[in-house]
C-alpha cells in the first residue's frame, strides 16, 4: 500500500503540473518507477520495447494524439497493476476525458488528471473489495 500512496502522490503532483503548464516534469516518475520495477513481478523488457515503440511512433506524429509525458506516467502506472487492472483505469480516464471534452469543447485537455481520477477509481475498489 505504501507503493501505491507514493504513486498515488506522485499522479496528483504531476496533475497539478500539467493542468497548470499543459507540460510535466517527468523526473517525479524517478522513484516510482525503480521501486515499480523492483519490487513488482512485470515483464520490464516487454514494457521498455513497448513503450520505446509508442515514444517513437508518437514523436513521428507530433505528439498529436497524446503527450510524451502521458505516456512516461502510463509506463509507469504498467509497473504497478495488472493489464486488467491497466485497461480498467484507461476506461476510467477516457470517460473523464470524453466528459471534460463534452463539457468544455477544448482541443487540448491534460491527461494526467484523467489517469489520476482512474487510478483513484481503481484504488478506492481494491479497498472496497478487502
Amino acid at each position: 500500500m505504501f507503493f501505491d500512496l507514493l504513486l498515488l502522490t506522485t499522479l496528483l503532483t504531476l496533475s497539478y503540473q500539467d493542468v497548470c503548464h499543459q507540460y510535466i516534469n517527468s523526473l517525479w516518475l524517478i522513484l516510482p518507477l525503480l521501486l515499480g520495477a523492483l519490487f513488482y513481478r512485470t515483464p520490464i523488457w516487454l514494457l521498455f520495447s513497448i513503450y520505446c515503440l509508442c515514444l517513437v511512433i508518437n514523436i513521428l506524429s507530433g505528439e498529436r494524439f497524446i503527450g510524451n509525458g502521458d505516456l512516461d506516467v502510463l509506463a509507469t502506472l504498467s509497473l504497478y497493476v495488472t493489464f486488467q487492472q491497466f485497461w480498467f483505469i484507461c476506461t476510467i480516464a477516457c470517460a473523464c476525458q470524453l466528459v471534460f471534452h463534452l463539457l468544455t469543447h477544448k482541443q487540448m485537455i491534460a491527461f494526467i488528471p484523467a489517469i489520476t481520477m482512474g487510478y483513484i477509481v481503481f484504488l478506492v475498489q481494491q479497498i472496497w473489495i478487502k
